[in-house]
């Protein structure tokens, strides 16, 4: 199942990896660096809005608004790049690791470019987190909001904030 999943989006959680689990099925997990927000060049970076040259910027802001608001968000890239320096890996390869880490997650989709990344990448096989880290990002993740719902129910809302910057019915002639 491909769905969206990341520090700041957990609604998998719910019931589709509970589902998973009883139907021994693995995601395949898109956002996962929350369309780059989720990397040192954002870690101490003021507010930006929501006014992007691309729907995919636009989205993954909005999710950060869901989460918590950007102060949150900000926690929690301190907090990894904690998690990030004690392992000698980048913010974005902890946020990768810790979605690979939970249940039923058999792969996570990185967009990229070009090919410059592909090393920094592969590298989240080389570590792992341990029971502080763990710890810590759980603690900065209780304070979150949301986003909450099922899986695809954000996006699914046409005239909601999530909804409305979505294209539709792509196939249709």
């Amino acid at each position: 199942a491909q769905v969206q999943y990341s520090l700041l989006d957990q609604r998998p959680e719910a019931s589709l990896v509970p589902w998973c689990q009883q139907n021994h099925t693995k995601l395949l997990c898109y956002g996962t660096l929350a369309g780059g927000f989720l990397a040192e060049s954002w870690l101490g970076a003021r507010d930006p809005g929501v006014d992007f040259e691309n729907r995919s910027l636009i989205k993954y802001r909005l999710v950060i608004d869901e989460f918590g608001g950007w102060d949150l968000f900000q926690a929690l890239l301190e907090n990894l790049k904690e998690c990030s320096d004690k392992h000698g890996a980048s913010i974005s390869e902890v946020a990768m690791r810790y979605i690979l880490e939970q249940p039923q997650v058999g792969a996570v989709i990185i967009g990229s470019r070009n090919a410059d990344r592909l090393d920094s990448t592969v590298s989240v096989f080389q570590f792992e987190l341990d029971a502080d880290d763990h710890s810590a990002i759980t603690e900065i993740l209780s304070g979150r909001n949301g986003p909450t719902g099922s899986v695809y129910e954000l996006e699914s809302d046409r005239a909601g904030r999530h909804g409305s910057i979505m294209k539709y019915d792509q196939n249709a002639v």
